[in-house]
């Protein structure tokens, strides 16, 4: 089996295990780890003996917190263009791959699940939640946006749930997550060691309740309409408690990035998983080489000054002809595809 120190392989009972072991940098992804995850899966598909697969935490408090952005910041400061390249490159295949799994895949999202650590899970069939499950695709704060496929996967929550989840960022609990169709099971975390494909039903929990059916009409309403800016001058002269604190989600976030994944979100839809990636590759590659991604990161994870400077620093100096170059093909040779 392939090998790495932060993600251990093993074979229970026909299931293959993927144990992501990073918890110090809450199992965040490093371009080996990728690597490693990737020969695997290409190694089980073809196994007869495996006959599922289980993505999971070993230890900690964070199932997965997305990819290394520290490490891709520095590589960004130290002049390396090509760790950029190859890291979303390779990401964005083992993502592929779990999603074209004719295998069942179960991802145990036990805890802290933000950023790519969604993506990881959201392409997996079957997407279990826990009570200690926190998700969030947060990444507008940080000058980037939700990529992986997301806009994939939120395009199918019900009415304008994806839209709202992908703009504010707005952290959900397993109930909720339900409610969004982003997990499938829950399952007790006492319990969670026994999955596997074919346990998971017997080990899930009934259908949980959830509030957020109670602001679905809200959600619907406002993040159904025809631009970011509409739906931020609709919150600022609505009123309320949901209103007030969407917008104050909304507004400290990378201008660039809201109007972005709005209209990925938005021509995305009804998109095969395999074009949807192709532009996220674009839109990563443009953005590593802009000001606000990198921004973004030193803010928040560098100095965690938390105090961004975007440019531009609004929404209405966001340019039609900035998006359009952010959306622009990349050299010949230098577009994603599966392998």
């Amino acid at each position: 089996m392939s090998a790495t120190p932060h993600v251990e392989f093993s074979l229970r009972a026909g299931t293959g295990e993927i144990r992501l072991n990073r918890p110090e940098e809450l199992n965040a992804l490093t371009l080996e780890m990728v690597e490693a995850i990737d020969r695997q899966l290409t190694e089980w598909a073809g196994d007869p003996k495996v006959t599922g697969i289980v993505i999971s935490k070993k230890t900690g408090d964070a199932f997965c917190a997305g990819v290394d952005q520290r490490a891709l910041y520095h590589a960004i400061q130290s002049g390396d263009r090509e760790y950029g390249a190859v890291f979303f490159r390779r990401f964005y295949q083992m993502l592929y791959r779990i999603a074209q799994s004719k295998k069942p895949i179960v991802a145990v999202m036990d805890g802290v699940t933000m950023g790519g650590g969604v993506s990881l899970a959201g392409h997996c069939r079957i997407r279990v939640g826990t009570r200690n499950t926190y998700l969030a695709f947060a990444d507008c704060k940080v000058g980037y946006f939700p990529d992986g496929g997301a806009a994939f996967y939120y395009n199918q929550c019900p009415g304008e749930i994806g839209m709202f989840l992908a703009l504010t960022g707005v952290a959900l609990r397993a109930r909720g997550l339900f409610r969004a169709g982003l997990i499938t099971h829950m399952v007790p975390e006492d319990r969670v060691a026994l999955i596997t494909p074919l346990l998971v039903n017997e080990l899930s929990l009934p259908p949980p309740v959830s509030t957020l059916a109670d602001i679905e009409p809200h959600i619907n309403q406002t993040f159904g309409l025809g631009s970011v800016a509409e739906i931020m001058g609709v919150l600022a002269a609505r009123g309320g408690e949901w209103a007030k604190g969407t917008l104050a989600q909304l507004t400290p976030q990378s201008p660039t990035s809201l109007a972005l994944t709005y209209r990925h979100l938005r021509s995305a839809k009804g998109q095969p998983l395999q074009a949807v990636l192709k532009t996220d590759y674009r839109l990563s590659q443009h953005l590593i080489d802009g000001h606000d991604f990198q921004e973004g990161i030193r803010a928040y994870v560098i100095d965690r000054d938390e105090k961004p400077v975007w440019q531009p620093g609004e929404l209405r100096a966001v340019s039609d002809a900035a998006l359009d170059a952010l959306f622009a093909p990349l050299d010949r040779g230098m577009e994603w595809s599966p392998d």
